[in-house]
């Protein structure tokens, strides 16, 4: 017993030397045992810090995986959209060459209807510079009968009903050519007047036909192809690429058109045809707007409709 309390440990009574031993032997191992706490518990904080870290590093890099597919995705619409941009400026391109060539075309029937109805007026003027200069001589030679007439009355009367005679076909020779003359001014101004019909009258199906290109078309979302279309000499040339091609390859007309309704089945109300017409392509309006229109009308998406 120490200190007023009993000691209820076994045996403690009996010997002082093993109580004394017991006691040192639970404090050390106490005092291991919190150091052990203490290693696990700064094991753990370092730990749960590192986690953070790790955390914190995941949610990074994922904010910069959202941020570059953010960017990837601006980059396809901003390419899609330079692409349509590019697609639209071709087409216009291709129709103000259609139209440029259809008013060279004009010029140069103008310039010919022009330049065959000046030849016939000049042959016209000479005729007729001719035919007064006939007169002319004719005149000189009634004068000259006329200076004869004391001498030779009756060779001069016949000679003057000659002349007048000669005179009478020359004037009617004139009256004709003038008749002619005013004719061909006639049928000039009437060609100037169907020229300006004609004029009109294009103008007018050139409005129509603006009013049914309906400016709602367009290449996003759509399976373009290209189909570039010239004349070199005597042949006619057919270049083809699709989406992915490296580029264009050489058709005839029927295995383009046979390729086209594929297409036109596989992409229903999708499939957009980009016609380019190159400058030199060696054709005419007709032959180059009669291609366009004949594709786009059977197998463009816009024109399906």
């Amino acid at each position: 017993m120490r200190e007023g309390f009993v000691d209820l440990r076994h045996g403690g009574g009996s010997s002082e030397g093993s109580g004394g031993g017991n006691e040192s032997f639970w404090p050390s191992f106490t005092d291991i045992m919190m150091v052990v706490m203490m290693i696990f518990m700064i094991v753990s904080v370092v730990l749960i810090m590192r986690n953070w870290e790790l955390v914190a590093e995941l949610r990074e890099t994922m904010e910069a995986e959202r941020r570059a597919a953010e960017l990837a995705r601006s980059t396809r619409e901003t390419n899609a959209t330079l692409e349509e941009q590019l697609a639209h400026a071709q087409h216009q391109l291709s129709e103000l060459r259609m139209q440029l060539m259809q008013a060279a075309e004009a010029d140069e029937l103008k310039g010919r209807m022009l330049a065959d109805r000046e030849e016939r007026i000049a042959a016209l003027l000479a005729e007729k510079s001719a035919a007064a200069e006939r007169r002319k001589q004719l005149e000189q030679q009634l004068q000259a009968a006329l200076e004869e007439q004391t001498r030779q009355r009756t060779a001069f009367e016949q000679q003057l009903a000659l002349n007048e005679l000669q005179l009478t076909e020359a004037a009617a020779q004139a009256a004709s050519q003038a008749e002619t003359i005013d004719s061909l001014r006639r049928e000039l101004e009437l060609g100037g007047e169907q020229l300006n019909q004609l004029q009109g009258e294009y103008d007018t199906l050139k409005q129509k036909y603006d009013k049914l290109v309906r400016p709602a078309r367009t290449a996003r979302g759509k399976h373009v192809v290209e189909v570039r279309y010239e004349k070199v000499g005597s042949v006619y040339r057919i270049q083809y690429r699709e989406p992915g091609d490296e580029g264009y390859r050489r058709m005839q007309r029927a295995e383009l058109e046979k390729r086209l309704a594929e297409l036109k089945k596989r992409h229903p109300k999708r499939l957009y045809i980009k016609i380019i017409i190159p400058d030199e392509s060696g054709l005419t309006y007709s032959e180059a707007w009669g291609f366009m229109k004949e594709l786009l009308e059977r197998y463009d998406y816009y024109y399906q409709e």
